[in-house]
């Protein structure tokens, strides 16, 4: 009989609900099509890795569903109820263990020898930190045990004292082409007219000697390495190829005499030799074998492990309920960012910064990437986090922030790069006026830097044309002797000319812009006519129709991303394989991101002694008085009402 599952909406979607410990054991029957995650790395989230290593049986670093289902029948088989898993406990009682199962008697025996070796002979309760304990133990024991087995070995000399290294990774090198000179020695005596052939290729050289031979080392270093010899050997002093002369010049201080194949195959004995001493000598824990005893042990804390762990992740992959439940933390989340007064909460490592960088603008969020520093460690560590509430007008690259971990250490961060999406739709209406203010603004400040270079070089211009002609009539003077004829000065109609042609073109100028300024009062004017035209009710709603003819089309493009806003991209750049639809509605996000919020009816104590000086009472009356005789004016001149005896210039062409 099919087990009876039941499901919930999670993010908007419809999920199975993984909320009983019959529901963790029957995980092996639910379609896998119905999972919202089919993997997830093992390394870079907020869970003991030391547990997801225990899952990851096949040790490739990712945890696959496969694996998730056969940790759930393994628990199912060692423990008599599986409700034990979701209390989310480091610790277990002895009789909570199905002792049916060959496997469950092997860890109540297991369990028992631990406490009995911590002293709680008489516990009912084993938990991860008596485990952990004994297991560490158990394998310091068998490290130093290895060590001192390995320490027993008969010892290996460097052959080649302090010149072992770097000889050793010459003859590495060389190895091949050694033996390569020594099968075509062997082929040239066993067919002497293919000598040539076998030999140093002249039509390989020449082909390249034109290039520049430093980009062509490639081919160099293919060629032999030396000249075929006639006696089977290879000559200390022998010319070798020159790609090779380096690890050659330094192999050779092995040899005492010419090298032979039978000298460099005892050459290269030696130093295998003494490699492979070494490599016992360097004793790591990955080195160590478990004997059958501490084999249960770290059984005992797998099971630990999971009974803290197991629930927590199946909340984080099968159904990702963490992530949407109000106040919860997913295990990709890394922390909370603080930048221009706002806390942003989805904050997640960057594992693979090319994948990232390629993958998150699908995501369709406005996402910051930063670069975490914890000085006090000497830590970095770099990170995207998405912001969904506020404006973005004062976060630019560059712009720091501090970074707190799930761990509570503080970060400073500093962003790096930043992907552009919408944030809200009330930030979209007002992006057209604030691109354009940008425009004109840009615009303006490229013409006034224009207008400076022109200035600034025709200036320098006239300068130096005006020094080169005082110094050659300067030089002139001198030549003609005291009683030389003073300098000619320019004719009175040389400057009238220059000055008329000056005034010529900056009256032009004048022109064009007092042209461009008619033109827009013109309009104005035009479009204020028809504006008071319109009846008072009527008013407003043609300032919304243009305000929504300018910003409407922006607020739907950024309705229909803020809709489509999905964390899938984000997760499958750091490895995860994100099953099912991970969207981020507009209400969530909102809620992804808290923004500062001061309260207008707070009482504020002290006083900014900077702070600009409002208006008197008096000036805020002159101030009102003068707006109101601006709006009177107004409404007369376009004729909405009128005053005895004047006539306003709008309606006197039509009297």
């Amino acid at each position: 009989m099919a087990y009876n599952w039941n499901y919930t909406y999670v993010g908007g979607v419809p999920r199975v609900k993984i909320a009983t410990g019959s529901d963790i054991a029957h995980l092996g029957e639910l379609d896998e099509k119905m999972w919202t995650v089919l993997s997830c790395p093992v390394k870079g989230l907020e869970l003991d890795e030391k547990t997801l290593a225990y899952i990851d049986t096949n040790h490739d670093g990712q945890v696959h569903a496969s694996e998730i289902i056969a940790t759930s029948r393994w628990l199912s088989a060692v423990l008599r109820d599986m409700d034990v898993l979701l209390p989310g406990s480091d610790e277990v009682r002895l009789d909570a263990l199905n002792t049916d199962a060959p496997e469950g008697q092997q860890l109540l025996d297991a369990a028992r020898r631990i406490l009995a070796a911590a002293g709680k002979t008489d516990a009912a309760v084993i938990t991860l930190a008596d485990s952990s304990l004994c297991l560490e133990r158990a394998k310091a024991e068998k490290l130093a045990a290895l060590k001192a087995e390995r320490a027993a070995l008969e010892k290996v000399e460097a052959p080649y004292a302090e010149r072992t290294e770097a000889i050793a990774a010459a003859y590495t090198a060389l190895d091949a082409k050694v033996r390569d000179y020594f099968l075509r020695g062997s082929l040239a005596q066993f067919s002497a007219e293919s000598r040539g052939k076998l030999d140093v290729p002249v039509e390989q050289i020449e082909s390249i000697s034109r290039d520049n031979l430093t980009e062509r080392m490639a081919e160099i270093a293919a060629c032999p390495l030396a000249r075929i010899g006639e006696a089977g050997t290879l000559p200390l002093d022998t010319v070798v190829n020159p790609a090779w002369t380096a690890q050659w010049n330094t192999v050779k201080a092995a040899f005492t005499h010419d090298v032979t194949p039978e000298s460099w195959e005892a050459v290269g004995a030696s130093l295998r030799a003494y490699a492979d001493y070494q490599r016992q000598q360097d004793v790591k824990e990955s080195d160590v074998v478990l004997d059958d005893e501490s084999k249960s042990i770290e059984l005992v804390d797998k099971l630990l492990h999971l009974t803290r762990d197991f629930y927590t992740l199946l909340r984080n992959y099968v159904t990702l309920s963490d992530f949407y439940t109000p106040g919860g933390k997913a295990i990709f989340q890394a922390g909370r960012l603080y930048i221009d007064q706002r806390a942003c909460d989805f904050c997640v490592r960057v594992q693979d910064a090319a994948a990232m960088t390629a993958q998150a603008a699908a995501s369709g969020m406005y996402l910051v990437f930063c670069q975490c520093t914890d000085h006090s460690r000497g830590l970095t560590m770099p990170i995207v986090a998405a912001i969904t509430v506020g404006d973005t007008q004062n976060i630019a690259v560059g712009k720091n922030g501090i970074f707190y971990d799930r761990q509570g250490h503080d970060w400073d961060a500093c962003v790096t790069a930043i992907v552009d999406n919408p944030i809200s739709i009330g930030q979209a209406a007002w992006s057209p006026y604030r691109k354009m203010a940008e425009f004109i603004e840009e615009k303006v400040r490229s013409m006034a830097a224009s207008k400076e270079s022109q200035l600034t070089e025709r200036a320098t211009s006239s300068i130096d044309a005006k020094a080169e002609t005082a110094a050659a009539a300067t030089a002139e003077a001198a030549a003609a002797g005291p009683k030389a004829a003073p300098v000619a000065q320019p004719a009175k109609g040389e400057n009238a000319a220059a000055t008329s042609f000056d005034i010529a073109k900056f009256a032009g100028i004048f022109a064009a812009i007092g042209m461009a300024i008619g033109f827009i009062g013109s309009f104005l004017t035009t479009l204020g006519s028809e504006f008071m035209k319109l009846l008072w009710w009527q008013m407003p709603l043609c300032i919304f129709a243009i305000f929504l003819l300018i910003s409407g089309p922006s607020m739907f493009i950024a309705w229909l991303k803020l809709r489509k806003r999905n964390i899938s991209p984000i997760l499958n750049a750091n490895g995860w394989a994100v099953n099912a639809s991970a969207k981020i509605s507009i209400r969530f996000g909102n809620a992804l991101s808290e923004q500062a919020s001061f309260p207008l009816s707070a009482k504020m104590r002290g006083q900014d002694p900077f702070a600009d000086k409002g208006l008197s009472w008096w000036q805020h009356l002159l101030l009102g008085v003068a707006l109101m005789f601006i709006i009177a004016a107004i409404f007369w001149f376009f004729g909405v009402f009128s005053i005895p005896g004047i006539t306003s210039p709008y309606l006197a062409p039509y009297i």
